[in-house]
């Protein structure tokens, strides 16, 4: 997943409309608002616990993340470092950090990665797992950049901006990835999805915001 600072503004990227612009960005705000970026912006810390599985089997990661400071602590590890400065060992862990952030906030990428093309479909989608009748988002990243550039994500959206599903594209490529986003919870303002059922399913846990 791509790799871009936490601490760079406000952002839509370019977005291509199928819809008119004033729609557009209000969909975009409304994401950003019910999954709280606002709240984000002004975390100092966030701790969570990301587990994968695939028939009670997979790995688990305990980060802390300095979002302003743009630093991170692998409790597994036991080793911190700054994502402003990183050698091997620290790229080695920071890929594991970058795709396990992602999966917790996602939604609040929409205000903050640059280079990203963002397209919005006038009509309703169907959703891939669940078979809901939504609007669809798709957010390509640039060539240029991050671990996997040219990923593609495919978000399944209600009217009041939560997120129901997503696909992801690796590589912009045909064949995507389904999963669920349910079990919503509110911590220090900001709206995660602990809960991501599909190939693997992923969960959150002991998550903390100060």
């Amino acid at each position: 997943m791509p790799i871009k600072s936490i601490l760079s503004k406000l952002n839509f990227g370019i977005i291509l409309l199928t819809c008119s612009t004033l729609y557009a960005n209000t969909l975009i705000d409304t994401v950003l608002s019910q999954y709280g970026f606002s709240s984000f912006q002004k975390a100092e810390k966030i701790q969570f616990t990301f587990s994968a599985k695939v028939a009670g089997l997979g790995p688990k990661h305990k980060w802390i993340w300095w979002p302003k400071k743009d630093s991170v602590t692998s409790v597994d590890e036991k080793f911190s470092y700054s994502r402003k400065a990183m050698g091997e060992k620290e790229r080695a862990i920071d890929k594991k950090f970058i795709n396990d952030q992602y999966w917790l906030i996602f939604p609040l990428h929409l205000g903050m990665d640059k280079d990203t093309q963002i397209e919005i479909d006038s009509s309703l989608s169907s959703s891939p797992k669940n078979k809901e009748m939504l609007r669809k988002i798709r957010v390509i990243y640039r060539t240029s950049g991050g671990y996997t550039p040219k990923d593609t994500y495919e978000l399944f959206v209600q009217p009041d901006g939560i997120i129901r599903e997503w696909t992801y594209f690796r590589n912009s490529g045909k064949i995507g990835a389904s999963f669920t986003w349910e079990n919503n919870q509110r911590y220090g303002g900001i709206l995660f999805s602990l809960k991501h059922q599909g190939l693997v399913n992923i969960d959150f846990s002991g998550i903390i915001v100060e």
